[in-house]
């Protein structure tokens, strides 16, 4: 994930760009503000990932009791529009940490960065085992009802799925 926010750090002015054409955000604010705080997010969870770990439990009869923390398995994420690159790593950059497997649905108005960190993410290894980006208009139906999907992140508090 390291080496991840280090190639992101190498293509500011690339995704400052494509945010600023897909979502009509400031070029300017993109390349020093939202960029580099999504290098430093995923950073920040990089140093998290080899800190999760269970506890064993004090209890009050004779049994052993114990926290195991893991993966959940597939991680659904699906992204607004308005906040393109920082909604995409407030999302999956936990669920990587963790090590799971996620599905990513951009917002059909805004794919640019998105697609572009699925590209940064094939060059160090992280999308063919981690992450896969959908780009249909109803995949979060499809998300919601798939029994091998353990859970639907979304940043839209009131989210309805539509037939």
């Amino acid at each position: 994930m390291m080496k991840y926010a280090d190639l992101i750090d190498e293509h500011i002015e690339e995704l400052a760009a494509l945010d600023a054409i897909d979502a009509g955000k400031l070029f300017s604010g993109g390349k020093a503000v939202d960029i580099p705080n999504v290098a430093r997010l995923l950073r920040y969870y990089a140093g998290a990932a080899d800190k999760i770990h269970g506890e064993v439990l004090k209890m009050s009869r004779e049994l052993h009791g114990y926290t195991l923390r893991e993966p959940i398995g597939v991680a659904g994420h699906i992204i607004p529009w308005n906040f393109p690159s920082s909604m995409f790593f407030m999302m999956s950059a936990p669920a990587l940490a963790a090590g799971c497997t996620m599905i990513v649905k951009p917002a059909e108005q805004t794919p640019l960065s998105a697609l572009f960190y699925g590209h940064l993410a094939k060059q160090v290894s992280l999308a063919s085992r981690y992450c896969l980006l959908m780009q249909n208009c109803n995949i979060p139906h499809r998300l919601s009802y798939n029994s091998v999907i353990s859970e639907i992140d979304s940043a839209v508090p009131s989210l309805k799925f539509l037939d």
